[in-house]
């Protein structure tokens, strides 16, 4: 374990990033002219895909605001005026990552709120791995890990998430169950896998006996 660790502090995968201030994105001339009619707020959760050279290439709606006007405008407006600094694989080479955030549509006069990025709601574990015990007798632990996946669509490398908290002991397993059982389901327009980092929930939890 300790030298898989000192292995991964010497080379580490870098999430795609803002090029200019997520809160210039967006003003209140954006507002759709029928949401304002009708008096519709509220927040779009919202997923984009970076391309190497960091351009946005896709955008989804992960969350629905309520109002059709407001999620199209979202996404429409994020495709033409963002601009990141481009993702790095453990070599320092750029590749694709998804970006995830949310806009909270606001009436013009209120503002309209930026992007949280650096905020991600609790998630369900993208998987559980059954074990027999845990560290400290706890009957439950989770690990955030990020990944890069290849051409194949398979995980070739894989870190702890420096974005939360992560037990070391079980970042091994976290890592070891993603290669071997994920596929990435994110291909380009010809069909074929993305070189792209995924992050992953794992959660571990003591088998009933």
């Amino acid at each position: 374990m300790s030298m898989m660790l000192a292995a991964l502090a010497g080379a580490a995968l870098t999430r795609a990033m803002p090029a200019t201030s997520a809160g210039s994105w967006l003003s209140d001339f954006d507002y759709p002219a029928g949401s304002v009619k009708r008096r519709e707020e509220g927040p779009v959760g919202f997923s984009m895909l970076v391309a190497p050279d960091g351009k946005v290439t896709r955008c989804f709606v992960t969350k629905s605001s309520g109002f059709p006007d407001l999620d199209q405008r979202t996404c429409a407006i994020m495709l033409i005026r963002t601009k990141f600094k481009s993702a790095r694989d453990e070599n320092g080479s750029p590749l694709y990552d998804l970006y995830n955030g949310t806009l909270t549509w606001r009436l013009p006069g209120k503002g309209i709120g930026r992007p949280l990025p650096k905020s991600p709601p609790v998630i369900e574990p993208d998987m559980i791995i059954e074990v027999q015990q845990l560290p400290g007798g706890i009957e439950e632990e989770a690990v955030s890990i990020l990944t890069r996946i290849d051409v194949t669509g398979h995980v070739a490398f894989c870190q702890p998430n420096p974005t939360y908290k992560n037990s070391a002991a079980l970042v091994k397993g976290a890592c070891a169950q993603a290669k071997a059982l994920y596929t990435s389901d994110m291909k380009d327009d010809a069909g074929n896998p993305l070189p792209i980092i995924q992050p992953f929930r794992v959660g571990f939890r003591v088998a009933p006996k």
